[in-house]
């Protein structure tokens, strides 16, 4: 099937597409995009006689000698980008550069449909002097507007760059590099241990991306070889094969980096080729395209060295220095990528020459080891036996038994002899070679590769990158190549865990609700600028995103960043919102605290303009209340100003540029003691001992809110310092709204407390757990950020904000350790309230039936997915799984329309029409599904 390739003034060429269109030998074509196109007859006549004048002068368009051309391929492929940027109007504009374009289409169609880059005739000089001359011989009078200008060397040189670069990436991909590397492996199986490819050595503790993924492709490709040693205890010394078996032992060091170097160039110059000078001439600088040519020459470099010293142990070859032109990145990049096709080509004959072999002298051995059997059955065969027995007058050896015992022991039988038949016909298939004796010799993915690589070995064969590419995938996909597991840092849910979190986020989104907040969602990455420096020396725990060839993006590390974005974006005025998402930090994880790379967060803001420290008091009850309502144990809220700590560190004597990187070092009094604190200030922030000593006498201060804030105002310890008098004003303000709603006993005034991100402004606050032994640290935290909103806002415009976030992952946690306490070690909780059984045969439609009952009075139930289950097992089920209730139907209950209703924990059973099974489940308890809470409340009432 022909690939169609559209170009356009909005339509960009992929390195893929370019490749396809040059090598593919007819299958692939160049086609205009449809809104490109003008006066389809006048174009389409002129690209057709242009195509034929082509045609008639492709050898005077060569007439230079043979020295100095492009490649075949080279060629198609920048008459390819030649025809683009034409088409978008960047060098020359006008109808008349559109009409060349569409020209030069019909040109290269004409010439892939006639051969393609198999026909060595149509060649282009690589000079853009000669090359636009020839361009301009191979069209009509009216369509030479081709001049020698710098975009024409550039758009020579990209094109030359970016087919080595697609031959290159093809060649260094886990499909090709690493099984051809695999059968160096088995010719060294001898000095070498599959532990040199373990999990261990590269997911743990060499976790390069690059170098993990082909070890996984070398694991899966020795999977079961019998060549290569499983330990270190049986390897052999290499002594004269030293250079041959080290590029052997690392090969996914530089296999997987050299990998990456070259599809990081790829997208590099892919953007690249679709850019050009304007047309007044502007030049581009040719530096990225450089960089990424030269770090592509750096990994094909590193896998052809590779590539040679395990085939033969010779010299490697150094790169010689950067290039510092297009044109001899193009060059070197030719001689190279060619260099290693053939080295990997040489190193596959080498591999499949030494399986042949191995083969052979097995098939030779098996050969020897049957006739041998042969013959000694033969030499028994001629004697007498003289135990042997006259059978003929032996009685039946089934008297006496039963048909059944008959017929077990004639079943047993066959299936020994069936056994024994396939063992005799691996045997033989192993004699005769093979596939069996392949894969009985040497690795799972060995074997599968061996049989393509000894067919054809020209790694520019579509047909055979596909099979290898389909091969490879197979092999990863089984499994074999590394045992599952989650990413560092995450963790599964079992459902009973997600039980658990249901109702946290059930519980959160009530008091959110009730609140008057409403919900909103953004999405799950931003873009770079707009995290970057919000949240101080946090902000190395941001995940990146790769680049695209677009947005520079990363994963959010928070929700408030993403509001504030949210705010300027939409231009909502005031609002009360909540949000309930996902965050990622690439922080150190530490998993029996409850931190986490991913994890929920669930936040609550208050946006706009309102009285003095109002929202502030609603956020601190809002969080008072989830705490409250969580069954987490004891909680607290440790409570500061941002001002008041800036105050302290101003009166205390630290320099103002120094105040968020000390504000970072008070921020770890919860966990580290006040001595180590000090050091860090001291020897790492480079604070002076007096003044560090002078900030210890503020931050060791904590304790009820109305006391501290007595004992800071009748000492005096601010002073007259403005900004802490204001800061103290509002905690007071604060203190008499949370009093108010019955909030402030769960306070206290902690100044130490500096939560180190950066768009603090006002009020902060943290929430930690006072439950006992099980430490999760903060279990949320929040504060006023006035001047966050505005860094995405017009000059001038302000958005003042403040907001509470619960972290749900250590909420949970704790939940499901306080579970464990009160069931004895088990988080089970029933998913369903009834289990509906059967006590008979052919019962599943009586089954179905009663569910639907259930279904229809929103009652959760399920029934048995099998046939005819046991009702002991289905009672054994519920009870395992703890549902309160079964309804059982049996023959005579489904005739008389009936059911049995089975109270599990109160041990009674009682019969029931089936028209009454809903009303007797709900006066026994059972709640329809989402009135859960409602009935807690009900109850609640009804016992006050």
């Amino acid at each position: 099937m022909t690939q169609t390739i559209l170009i356009g003034k909005s339509r960009r060429i992929t390195l893929d597409e370019l490749h396809n269109l040059s090598c593919s030998g007819g299958g692939a074509k160049l086609e205009m995009h449809a809104d490109d196109i003008i006066n389809d007859d006048e174009v389409e006549k002129i690209a057709e006689d242009c195509a034929k004048l082509a045609i008639d002068k492709t050898n005077a368009s060569n007439d230079n000698g043979g020295s100095d051309l492009l490649s075949p391929e080279a060629t198609i492929a920048s008459l390819a980008l030649l025809s683009l940027t034409l088409v978008q109007g960047r060098v020359i504009r006008g109808d008349c550069a559109v009409k060349l374009s569409s020209a030069l289409v019909e040109l290269v169609n004409r010439f892939v449909e006639a051969g393609g880059a198999a026909d060595a005739k149509f060649r282009l000089p690589a000079s853009s002097a000669r090359f636009a001359e020839g361009v301009n011989l191979l069209v009509s009078d009216e369509m030479r507007i081709v001049e020698d200008k710098p975009y024409l060397e550039r758009l020579i040189s990209l094109a030359r760059v970016s087919l080595m670069l697609a031959q290159a990436r093809s060649l260094s991909s886990k499909n090709v590099s690493d099984p051809i590397a695999s059968l160096s492996v088995e010719r060294l199986g001898q000095y070498i241990s599959i532990g040199a490819f373990s999990t261990q050595n590269y997911d743990e503790l060499r976790p390069h991306r690059g170098s993990v993924e082909s070890a996984s492709v070398l694991r899966a490709c020795l999977q079961g070889s019998t060549v290569v040693n499983a330990t270190n205890k049986t390897v052999q010394s290499a002594e004269g094969v030293e250079g041959c078996v080290k590029h052997t032992k690392t090969i996914p060091q530089y296999h997987g980096p050299a990998r990456e170097a070259i599809a990081a160039a790829c997208k590099t110059m892919e953007l690249e080729m679709n850019c050009s000078e304007s047309a007044d001439n502007l030049e581009f600088d040719d530096t990225i395209a450089l960089m990424a040519g030269n770090s592509a020459l750096g990994g094909v470099l590193a896998l052809f060295n590779g590539s040679s010293m395990r085939a033969d142990g010779g010299s490697s070859i150094e790169a010689g220095g950067s290039v510092s032109t297009l044109r001899e990145s193009a060059s070197a990049l030719e001689t190279f990528v060619a260099a290693l096709q053939t080295s990997l080509e040489s190193e596959s004959k080498l591999g499949c020459e030494f399986i042949a072999q191995v083969m052979s002298k097995k098939e030779a051995e098996l050969k020897a080891k049957e006739a041998e059997k042969a013959k000694r059955a033969a030499e028994r065969g001629n004697g007498s036996n003289p135990n042997a027995k006259n059978n003929s007058g032996k009685a039946d050896e089934f008297a006496g038994m039963s048909e059944g015992q008959k017929a077990k022991i004639l079943k047993k039988r066959a299936e020994k002899e069936a056994k024994a038949a396939a063992k005799r016909k691996a045997k033989e298939a192993k004699a005769a070679g093979g596939s069996a004796a392949l894969s009985s010799i040497f690795g799972a993915g060995t074997s599968a590769i061996y049989p393509l690589l000894s067919k054809c070995n020209n790694l520019s064969d579509p047909t055979l990158l596909s099979e290898l590419e389909k091969t490879v995938d197979g092999l990863l996909s089984g499994g074999m190549q590394r045992k599952p597991k989650v990413p560092k840092g995450t963790r599964d849910y079992l459902p009973e865990q997600m039980s658990i979190r249901s109702q946290a986020f059930s519980i959160i989104r009530r008091v959110f609700q009730r609140h008057g907040a409403v919900e909103i969602d953004t999405p799950v990455f931003e873009r770079k600028e707009t995290l970057t420096g919000k949240y101080g020396e946090d902000s190395k725990l941001i995940y990146d995103l790769a680049d695209q060839g677009g947005e520079m993006l990363a994963l959010r590390y928070d929700l408030t960043v993403p509001f504030a974005r949210f705010l300027a974006v939409n231009a909502v005025g005031n609002i009360k919102r909540f949000h309930i998402g996902k965050v990622y930090r690439r922080d150190q994880p530490a998993l029996s605290k409850g931190r986490y790379r991913e994890f929920y967060q669930c936040d609550f803001d208050i946006a706009g303009v309102y009285g003095r420290m109002v929202p502030d008091s609603e956020c601190l009850a809002v969080a008072c209340e989830i705490l409250d309502g969580l069954p987490i144990g004891d909680f607290g809220i440790k409570l500061n100003h941002r001002r008041l700590l800036d105050a302290i560190l101003d009166i205390c004597g630290v320099p103002a540029e120094k105040f968020r990187t000390i504000c970072s070092a008070v921020d770890k009094l919860d966990k580290e003691p006040w001595s180590e604190v000090r050091r860090e200030m001291v020897d790492e922030k480079g604070l002076q001992g007096e003044v560090a000593d002078r900030i210890g006498e503020f931050v060791i201060l904590k304790g009820k809110p109305w006391d501290m804030y007595k004992l800071l105002m009748d000492g005096k310890k601010f002073g007259n310092h403005k900004g802490a008098m204001e800061a103290m004003e509002d905690l007071r303000i604060c203190f008499e709204y949370l009093e108010a709603m019955d909030k402030l006993k769960f306070i206290s005034f902690d100044l130490s407390l500096a939560r180190g991100l950066d768009y603090y402004t006002g009020v902060i606050y943290e929430a930690v757990c006072m439950n006992g032994n099980t430490q999760v640290g903060s279990i949320g935290g929040g504060g006023r950020y006035d001047n966050l909103v505005s860094m995405f806002q017009e000059a001038g415009k302000a958005t003042p904000c403040v907001g509470v976030s619960v972290g749900i992952e250590r909420v949970f946690t704790l939940m499901e350790e306080r579970l464990r306490q009160e069931q004895g070690g088990s988080i089970k909780q029933p998913n369903v309230a009834v289990l509906v059984a059967s006590a008979g045969e052919n019962l599943l439609l009586d089954r179905m039936k009663l569910t639907k009952v259930l279904w229809d009075a929103n009652i959760s139930a399920e029934f048995s997915q099998q046939e005819n289950p046991k009702l002991k097992f289905e009672i054994a089920n519920a009870l395992d799984r703890q549902i309160p209730f079964m309804v059982i139907s049996g023959e005579e209950e489904a005739k008389e329309g009936k059911c049995k209703v089975k109270d599990l924990k109160a041990r009674t059973e009682e019969t029931v029409d089936v028209s009454d099974l809903v009303k007797t489940l709900r006066e026994k308890g059972v709640v329809p599904v989402g009135c859960e809470f409602a009935m807690e409340l009900l109850n609640g009432e009804q016992s006050s």
